[in-house]
């Protein structure tokens, strides 16, 4: 199966997929859709993309303007995979991103040095050992895995959530009917939209959701009370 990147400075170059892994990247209308979601959000952020497969939802993010991405995967065939991806993008998607073999659960602590970033690219006041912290994070673990046992998978989300800047956003990708809004902690701005059998819950924490966000609970939690 082929992936291609489909808006920004990459946009229409083919990437190979990972196969006999059980991987399943997020089909091209799905991704269109989060990312149109997103919309400038991505403009200059650091991402992380979480169980990052053949990668093409972090260089989607690299080509709708994301200034580093740091992929997190486990399998050594689909880190191959991610960097043959890269390299078809070109010197500026390689230079941006940061391959991990690690659990993506449990992300490595990146410090601004370990991005390649200069000083004036991040607050000259953080010090230098201080955690950058992601604006978005990508989150897309088997769904066998988040089906397996949903609570705990819900609860790792929630403290992969504490560690992104403020405003940060955790895209969580999940198969849908396993988990609904009522599922997450009340704390938390949650926006959660289906496609066919395909579930991504946008995790905010509590107030820092865009305004349509906050505006869509507001008309909801009103139908509620009629």
């Amino acid at each position: 199966m082929s992936l291609k990147v489909i808006g920004g400075e990459f946009g229409g170059r083919t990437l190979k997929s990972v196969r006999g892994l059980g991987t399943r990247p997020l089909l091209g209308q799905v991704r269109e859709a989060l990312f149109n979601i997103l919309g400038e959000k991505l403009e200059d952020a650091l991402v992380w993309d979480l169980f990052a497969g053949s990668g093409a939802t972090g260089i989607e993010a690299l080509s709708r303007g994301a200034a580093r991405v740091l992929f997190c995967e486990k399998n050594g065939r689909a880190i191959d995979v991610l960097k043959q991806n890269l390299g078809l993008c070109g010197e500026r998607a390689l230079a941006s991103a940061v391959v991990k073999r690690v659990d993506a659960w449990d992300p490595p602590v990146m410090h601004r040095a370990e991005f390649g970033m200069a000083r004036d690219e991040v607050d000259p006041d953080l010090p230098a050992d201080a955690e950058i912290a992601p604006d978005v994070v990508f989150l897309d673990p088997p769904y066998s895995m988040v089906a397996e046992d949903p609570v705990k998978s819900m609860a790792r989300a929630r403290r992969l959530l504490e560690r992104t800047a403020p405003e940060g956003c955790v895209v969580f990708h999940f198969e849908s009917g396993v988990l609904d809004e009522d599922d997450f902690d009340n704390d938390l701005d949650i926006d959660l939209r289906e496609w066919g059998s395909t579930a991504v819950a946008f995790l905010w924490r509590s107030g820092e959701a865009p305004a349509r966000v906050r505006r869509r609970q507001e008309k909801e939690r009103a139908r509620s009370a009629e």
